[in-house]
C-alpha cells in the first residue's frame, strides 16, 4: 500500500539516486516501522556496510493564489533529511565512505524536480553535511534538503 504522495516520491528519488551514484547501501524505512537496523560487529563481514534512512521534519503550507474556491493553489514548504549511517568509532575508511555518499546523495538532489503523482516537487536547497551519533552504536551524516511543491484545493 502506498504512503502519502510527498514521502513515497522522496523514497523513490533517493532509490534512484542511489542507483545512479552507485550507492550500494540499503535504504532502510524506519519511519514507524519495526525496521530496527543496527550496526555490524566490529571485524564482520560487511563492517563497512551502512544504510541510509529518511527523516521527514515537516514543515508549512499557504494559499498562493485566491479567487478559484477549491481550485487555489497553496505552497507546502517543508524539509526532508537523509542519514548515511555507519557503525560508531569504525574508522577513517568508513567515516570516509559516509562522507563520499552523503557528497554524493547532496550534489544530485541539488536543485532537483521530480515528480510527486501529478504535482512536481522543486528542491530549493541542500544544506552541508552535519554529523552525529545515536544510542544504537551508529555514527551518521546527516543532508538537509528543503522542497517546495504546490497543491490544490
Amino acid at each position: 500500500m502506498a504512503g502519502d504522495t510527498v514521502r513515497d516520491a522522496f523514497r523513490a528519488e533517493l532509490a534512484t539516486i542511489c542507483t545512479v551514484a552507485s550507492i550500494p547501501w540499503a535504504i532502510k524505512d524506519t519511519l514507524n516501522t519495526a525496521e530496527q537496523p543496527n550496526p555490524p560487529a566490529a571485524g564482520a563481514p560487511g563492517t563497512a556496510a551502512g544504510y541510509l534512512e529518511l527523516e521527514f521534519l515537516g514543515g508549512s503550507e499557504r494559499q498562493y493564489t485566491f479567487g478559484a474556491p477549491g481550485s487555489n493553489f497553496h505552497r507546502e514548504e517543508g524539509q526532508v533529511t537523509v542519514r548515511v549511517m555507519t557503525r560508531l568509532r569504525a574508522g577513517t575508511v568508513n567515516r570516509d565512505l559516509a562522507e563520499t555518499y552523503a557528497g554524493a546523495i547532496r550534489s544530485a538532489f541539488r536543485m532537483r524536480r521530480f515528480s510527486a503523482g501529478p504535482r512536481s516537487i522543486r528542491i530549493t536547497a541542500v544544506a552541508p553535511m552535519g554529523s552525529g551519533f545515536d544510542e544504537g552504536g551508529m555514527w551518521g551524516e546527516a543532508i538537509a534538503i528543503a522542497y517546495e511543491i504546490y497543491n490544490v484545493g
